[in-house]
């Protein structure tokens, strides 16, 4: 059986169609996705973790999924949220592993049982209303483990932050940051290392939000 494909002008389609679920122009590169899966590639090929639960939020047609598969272990339990139904197809018919569960939902309503050692998302942030954006955000750290990975990118187009919530997170939480000028736009990938035992702690000052 042909599994579902489709083309970045088809994306462009969806895009126009949908502007908040979509929410980029076409699908994400392969060296943006690597970017955004260096943790979890460091941490599963050391060799010395336990089996990790990693969630990943609005994966359109699959492009950082792929590269989130590759280094996983089959120990390893890998959850897809996607709200737009005809990216949900296209990712639970290509990707089908029993460590591998794909969900037609919003973030907001998604509920687990356990929490997440990595997080990955593509989301449209700065198509969002800052309400749900700063819920996303708070949804996202309320399923983190007690010391988690999130990792995410921003298109270098728009302003840093929409919101002082998401800054502030940035701010506290930033591990890494790197911008990958080999994707259309170009995107900035934030990597956080969030602590759930030190939410008292301040800001990270060796990190910019710049």
């Amino acid at each position: 059986m042909t599994k579902p494909t489709i083309r970045p002008f088809k994306h462009l389609l969806y895009f126009f169609k949908d502007l908040k679920q979509t929410g980029s122009i076409a699908p994400s590169s392969k060296f943006l996705a690597k970017d955004l899966v260096a943790q979890l590639k460091k941490k599963t090929s050391s060799g010395q973790c336990d089996a990790l639960n990693i969630l990943e939020i609005g994966p359109g047609t699959g492009p950082l999924t792929k590269q989130i598969i590759e280094h996983i272990r089959p120990q390893d339990r890998l959850d897809i949220v996607e709200i737009h139904e005809k990216f949900y197809q296209i990712v639970k018919e290509r990707y089908q592993k029993p460590n591998i569960q794909t969900y037609h939902t919003d973030i907001l309503n998604f509920q687990s049982d356990y929490k997440y050692d990595f997080i990955f998302s593509s989301l449209p942030y700065e198509n969002l209303d800052e309400d749900i954006c700063r819920d996303i955000w708070e949804k996202k750290l309320n399923i983190c483990a007690g010391k988690a990975c999130i990792s995410y990118f921003k298109y270098v187009k728009f302003r840093n932050f929409k919101n002082d919530f998401e800054k502030e997170i940035v701010s506290k939480y930033g591990h890494k940051k790197k911008i990958e000028l080999l994707n259309i736009p170009p995107a900035r990938v934030y990597t956080l290392e969030v602590n759930q035992s030190q939410e008292a702690d301040p800001p990270n000052e060796n990190f910019s939000v710049a």
